[in-house]
């Protein structure tokens, strides 16, 4: 019996590279305003992923050293572009309310 692929929002860098390098596949990145500064959300896919971040919260996940460093500047660089994105977009919206626009 096959199973269904599971969906799961994941701040954590260090889970999101472990799930990655089980098998699950980024589906996006979705950003945080926070009171002074941006945090991410990556959406992730796979499939037996609750059984997977069980593995990791109970501290049992085990992953290949070059593996999980591949897919935690994956997860990184990810998370760096879409603040980047998104802070940009902050400050052209700033700038059209500042214009009146």
């Amino acid at each position: 019996m096959e199973c269904a692929t599971e969906y799961a929002e994941v701040t954590d860098l260090y889970e999101a590279a472990y799930l990655i390098t089980e098998g699950c596949q980024v589906e996006g990145v979705r950003c945080i305003p926070l009171s002074s500064s941006v945090g991410c959300c990556l959406t992730l896919s796979g499939r037996n992923l609750s059984a997977k971040r069980e593995t990791f919260h109970r501290k049992e996940a085990v992953a290949n050293l070059s593996s999980f460093r591949n897919a935690y500047t994956q997860a990184n660089g990810l998370m760096l572009e879409a603040k980047r994105a998104f802070q940009r977009e902050r400050r052209g919206q700033r700038q059209l309310e500042g214009a009146g626009l």
